[in-house]
């Protein structure tokens, strides 16, 4: 009679480990799923707040030269930045422009009384991020 009350109180030591073994891996798996969630919602606003700073040009007409240059600086900076994020290109008038060229449009007066339009802003469908902006110089 001894061995089976044993066997018993062993038996029920084990049901109640399998119970919290099971409860653990339960609690573990929500805690997980929540903070994948959670990580998902944070790169997703990575994602938006960085196309924002190109859209907030999209379809203007009025941009001045210094905007030109703002967005060529901001697309080397997702570029080549520390925050790096994607390959933006800058194209006005239909030419790849780099950030020396950027110098180049501040440096001459001729540039400078011209207004830009930003035609387009090309969004990447595999990584949801900016890829390319065109620039169009309005006739005068």
């Amino acid at each position: 009679m001894e061995n089976a009350s044993k066997a018993l109180i062993i038996a029920g030591g084990v049901l109640i480990a399998i119970l919290l073994l099971t409860l653990f891996t339960y609690l573990f798996s929500k805690m997980a799923t929540g903070t994948s969630k959670i990580y998902d919602m944070m790169e997703q606003s990575e994602i938006a707040e960085f196309n924002q700073k190109f859209l907030n040009y999209k379809g203007r007409n009025d941009l001045t030269v210094q905007d030109v240059v703002t967005i060529i600086n901001l697309a080397k900076d997702g570029t080549d930045g520390p925050n790096a994020k994607a390959s933006v290109t800058v194209k006005l008038d239909g030419n790849p422009v780099t950030s020396t060229r950027a110098l180049e449009l501040l440096s001459q007066p001729a540039y400078s009384e011209k207004k830009y339009t930003c035609q387009q802003v090309t969004v990447d469908t595999d990584t949801l991020l900016v890829k390319e902006v065109q620039i169009k110089t309005n006739s005068p």
